[in-house]
């Protein structure tokens, strides 16, 4: 019995030792594999959060730059090269407007470039002068300093270092023709060792504005033309006038001749150009700003603000009537971000300006300026059924004198109650249809009033239409007794209210013998230095009197666009192979004044018409 029991403890021993060597491998086997699978995946994590580690220090890094103004630019750029592409390049804008970029000024002394680096503006713009100008400590080290300092704690050598290591664009406004070349040789060094590798504006005032006498010194303008090409032409030129705001005299503004000597100074130039132009005195200089801006199309404007702020309507002018990629707004808070509040409303009214181009007014199908509709004003009654029914085209008004008052304006009624001019204008105004105005005055004694009446309501605000002005004139070889000479017709509009469309027409008994050429060339003198757009207004019943003159026409086609006034005496064979002749000329500057009935069986007889 002791002995069985003895063999089956044994056995029970051996067992359970058995089965403890077991568990003891399958434990060690499975602490082997948890390792093995441990070390990997920890491998793996650590590898994962160096990667992170990697990412995440130069992404803070370069966030905290950006929120602070230091980050270099990402992508390389000539200095000489577009602001704007600089800015979308950069990530700054996401289109090209002007209206996107941001300025800071006056970036001078070293406080106040620190408080622009950490700003988020995009274009730096600081003055630069020469140490000690004007004083016997005067040196050659450009500094950054605005009249009257003289000295400051910031080279512009300092300066540029500073701004290099960020990401903004550099405007540099000269106080002095001294500091132009030391300053211009700086930039060139630094161009050739690190590269600049952003737009580089260099402004000076070279011309004499609005109410700066003659005698207030300006920068030389020749000389500084002179030192950019010569010494760092790479940049583009912010070219300006000297100008002084009065609010005693609103409205003196920049003029023709201004304007043309700002062009003669720089005509020649093969950099792009700027013009900087103070806001509040741009609506007014419109005519000649404008002009200056269509000499070419590397030409751009930067609209800054003095004191005085200009109004959101005057800047909404400006913006309706350019390209939003050739004019820049440095404009102070509040008065910017209510511009551009309300630059972005998509249905408020466009504010045209009066002497602006009809196919960019009205839009015509295929921009073809014989798609746009005439009338012509013959009665109150006549007026109101076509501003209520008629979805909009120009209006030709004739314009006589009221039998009661001779110095009156009125409209050329069919009715037995005159329609003063000014009760005309006010109805046509009153309208949210798209309106073009074609005041054909008829005495010389109205002219004057008639465009009293127009400057009126454009200084209320309320002119935002194409306005033509026509009047058959004497000159030259049309010189005829009984009609307004050319000169006076001109003088008058430049006097009253320049900011219109010229239609100046020959006398009918000066056509006996059609558009002669020496009527054409004589009528092109007269014309010859005007700023305004201009349309000759032809007849169908002279057209066929003279073939020489029609080529004369052509000639004159490229500078000013063609009226053709459609007599419905006119057979309409003839007719249509005159407005065939003309529409080789090109479909976008020749408008017909037709009467609507005519218009509608001319246009059955022909194709695509």
């Amino acid at each position: 019995m002791d002995k069985n029991y003895k063999e089956e403890a044994g056995k029970d021993k051996m067992e359970d030792e058995k089965r403890d060597d077991e568990e003891s491998r399958q434990s060690k086997s499975v602490m082997n594999r948890c390792s093995r699978e441990q070390i990997i995946m920890l491998c793996v994590a650590g590898g994962l959060l160096l990667l992170l580690l990697v990412i995440a220090i130069p992404a803070i890094i370069l966030t905290q730059s950006s929120g602070s103004g230091s980050c270099p630019v990402k992508v390389p750029f000539p200095p000489d090269g577009d602001m704007l592409d600089f800015l979308m390049r950069n990530g700054k804008i996401q289109d090209k407007d002007g209206l996107h970029a941001t300025w800071y000024h006056s970036a001078n002394n070293k406080a106040q470039l620190d408080e622009a680096l950490k700003s988020s503006v995009m274009v730096l713009e600081a003055d630069v002068q020469i140490e000690g100008y004007g004083t016997i400590n005067q040196t050659n080290t450009p500094i950054m300093a605005h009249p009257p300092d003289v000295y400051s704690d910031n080279t512009l050598q300092e300066w540029i270092d500073r701004v290099l290591d960020s990401d903004k664009g550099i405007k540099l406004d000269f106080k002095s023709i001294e500091a132009v070349e030391p300053s211009l040789q700086i930039l060139r060094a630094k161009n050739q060792t690190t590269q600049i590798n952003r737009p580089v504006w260099v402004n000076a005032d070279i011309i004499h504005g609005p109410n700066v006498p003659g005698f207030i010194p300006v920068v030389d303008g020749t000389r500084f033309i002179q030192l950019i090409q010569q010494t760092f032409p790479e940049v583009t030129i912010s070219p300006g006038w000297k100008v002084l705001y009065l609010s005693l005299f609103p409205n003196n503004t920049y003029t023709q001749a201004m304007v043309t000597d700002m062009y003669d100074a720089i005509r020649h130039v093969p950099q792009k150009v700027t013009f900087p132009i103070m806001a509040v005195m741009a609506k007014r200089g419109w005519p000649h700003i404008s002009w200056l801006l269509s000499q070419s199309s590397s030409f751009s404007l930067t609209l800054w603000q003095g004191k005085e702020n200009p109004t959101v309507n005057d800047l909404l002018f400006i913006r309706d009537n350019s390209n939003p990629q050739r004019v820049y707004y440095d404009i102070y808070e509040p008065v910017l971000s209510q511009f551009k509040e309300a630059a972005k409303q998509r249905n408020r009214p466009r504010r045209f300006y009066p002497g602006g181009d009809l196919i960019d007014y009205f839009k015509p199908r295929d921009n073809h300026g014989w798609n746009i509709q005439w009338q012509t004003v013959t009665s109150r009654q006549f007026l109101m059924s076509l501003l209520k029914d008629s979805t909009g085209g120009m209006l030709v008004i004739p314009v006589v004198s009221s039998a009661g008052h001779p110095k009156s304006p009125v409209v050329q009624s069919t009715e037995f109650e005159e329609l003063p001019l000014e009760e005309c204008l006010d109805l046509i105004l009153a309208s949210p249809k798209p309106w073009g105005l074609y005041l054909q005055v008829k005495s010389p004694s109205q002219l004057a009033p008639s465009l009293q009446l127009l400057s009126k309501a454009y200084d209320q605000d309320r002119l935002y239409h194409p306005s033509w002005i026509n009047m058959e004139v004497s000159h030259g070889a049309f010189q005829t007794p009984g009609y307004i000479s050319g000169e006076d017709f001109l003088s008058t509009v430049e006097t009253e209210f320049p900011f219109v469309t010229l239609a100046p027409a020959w006398p009918k008994e000066a056509l006996s013998e059609g558009y002669t050429p020496a009527l054409v060339e004589d009528m092109l003198q007269l014309l010859r230095d005007v700023y305004q757009d201009v349309s000759l207004q032809l007849s169908t019943k002279s057209l066929g009197r003279a073939d020489a003159g029609l080529h004369h026409l052509r000639a004159a086609h490229k500078r000013f666009s063609l009226t053709v006034e459609i007599d419905p005496e006119t057979d309409q064979r003839t007719c249509l192979q005159y407005i065939m002749s003309l529409r080789e000329m090109g479909g976008h500057r020749i408008f017909l004044n037709i009467p609507q009935n005519y218009m509608s069986e001319l246009s059955s007889k022909a194709d695509n018409f």
